[in-house]
């Protein structure tokens, strides 16, 4: 093999100081969307709480549906929460803001959730999500430190857009993130609970669907074991808690999912897949779908081969969430909270093996990204945001075919002050195309 002072790699030892080198910087930045966050909190209290009548909702409206559910369950009657309008009526009941949002909010998750969720509604929707809000960021926290350990990412993981989104939303993003995160941060030393977080990760079936897929491409029998016994398991007890018919009721509510996707009349602006994308640009209905289903399968075939062969595993790790943001039709923009985990594993490995020319720059687009929908597409009128996660795959591709002969190591001590090489990409023909894990 190769050794890392070899010609294969050049180091440019006359390159000018990064300006992610920086340390203070970096917390400078963090630091001031740490800022934007709470003053956007701030005005909307004052918009909610100090202005009589209120000119804004409640923080957390889409978190309805989830205390309806738990509503619904303690009074014995789970099955009524895919119902519709029964729902809506909950809801109404709940939070009277709900008029008027010009909609409505259906519950669309698989039974089992409603047993996690069983005592939210013992409290009222404000006290409920603010628990429940609460508990999420600091699972989300959890999560992306075991991931990225150094100090100068902490402001950066709060700071993260997706926080703000998730929060202002009232989504379960930050939950399904911490779920991910652990899973993967848990696979090599802890292979069967990095199976049950990747099963109970299932909640959310778009999210999770290609999990299962890497732990059997990397034959991680025992993650990928422990993967199907918790979704098996969590099936039959929810047949067994609310009985049979609770699956064909949520089967037959998922089509309000897909009809509102296909019809156009979910939030496209935040709907960030190929799909929307092409119909957005006055595609057919065919054509949308075929493009979409080409750009998943070669997402999904990229994630195969990085999992089938030797490879870096936070390359392995950032793929593997890069091509769930590129393989479901419905994806909202809350649920690209995944993304800092792909921030995280990409720069632990930059900082483990050294950064390509251009990749430090593109992570600040990809740590930005969940805000494009409000702030970029609903105002230009092109979904533009899965573009994003497709080209950082393709910059995984040519980070692992450029430093295939650079030895993966999980040392991060360049987090701590040294600085990491600036890398120039030139493989000759004698190196081996791959490196063990």
């Amino acid at each position: 093999m190769a050794s890392k002072s070899s010609a294969v790699v050049e180091l440019t030892t006359r390159e000018p100081r990064h300006w992610s080198d920086d340390r203070a910087r970096i917390r400078l930045y963090s630091g001031a969307a740490v800022f934007i966050a709470l003053v956007v909190l701030g005005a909307w209290a004052y918009r909610r709480y100090a202005v009589s009548p209120p000119t804004i909702g409640p923080i957390g409206l889409d978190f309805l549906p989830f205390w309806g559910a738990s509503h619904f369950v303690l009074q014995g009657h789970a099955l009524d929460a895919y119902n519709i309008d029964v729902m809506f009526r909950a809801q109404l009941a709940a939070e009277p803001w709900a008029s008027q949002m010009g909609g409505v909010m259906p519950w669309l998750y698989p039974p089992v959730m409603m047993i996690l969720l069983a005592p939210v509604a013992l409290l009222p929707f404000t006290y409920a999500y603010a628990v429940y809000a609460a508990v999420g960021f600091a699972l989300y926290y959890a999560a992306l430190r075991r991931t990225a350990p150094w100090r100068d990412a902490r402001l950066a993981i709060v700071g993260f857009p997706g926080v703000l989104l998730v929060i202002v939303a009232g989504q379960i993003a930050l939950y399904t993130t911490a779920l991910a995160g652990f899973s993967l941060a848990l696979l090599r030393k802890r292979p069967v609970w990095a199976g049950v977080l990747a099963g109970l990760l299932f909640v959310k079936p778009h999210i999770a669907i290609l999990f299962p897929l890497a732990f059997l491409c990397a034959r991680a029998w025992r993650a990928l074991a422990a993967c199907v016994a918790t979704v098996v398991a969590t099936t039959v007890l929810a047949a067994v808690v609310f009985g049979p018919d609770v699956y064909p009721t949520f089967l037959h509510a998922t089509t309000f999912a897909r009809q509102s996707i296909v019809d156009g009349t979910a939030q496209i602006a935040r709907v960030p897949t190929i799909f929307v994308m092409m119909k957005m640009l006055g595609a057919p209905l065919v054509v949308s779908a075929v493009v979409h289903g080409i750009v998943a399968l070669g997402a999904v075939a990229v994630m195969i081969d990085f999992w089938r062969r030797p490879t870096a595993f936070a390359l392995r790790a950032a793929t593997l969430l890069c091509a769930t943001a590129l393989v479901s039709p419905y994806l909202y923009d809350y649920d690209l909270a995944i993304l800092a985990l792909v921030v995280a594993w990409y720069v632990r490995d930059g900082l483990s093996r050294g950064w390509l020319r251009g990749e430090r720059e593109w992570l600040v687009v990809l740590w930005l990204t969940p805000s494009f929908g409000l702030f970029g597409v609903l105002h230009i009128g092109f979904q533009f945001m899965p573009l994003i996660p497709l080209l950082t795959l393709a910059m995984l591709w040519r980070r692992r075919r450029c430093l295939a002969h650079v030895p993966d190591s999980a040392d991060t001590s360049n987090a701590r002050g040294a600085r990491p090489a600036i890398l120039a990409c030139h493989r000759p023909s004698g190196a081996p195309a791959y490196t063990r894990s």
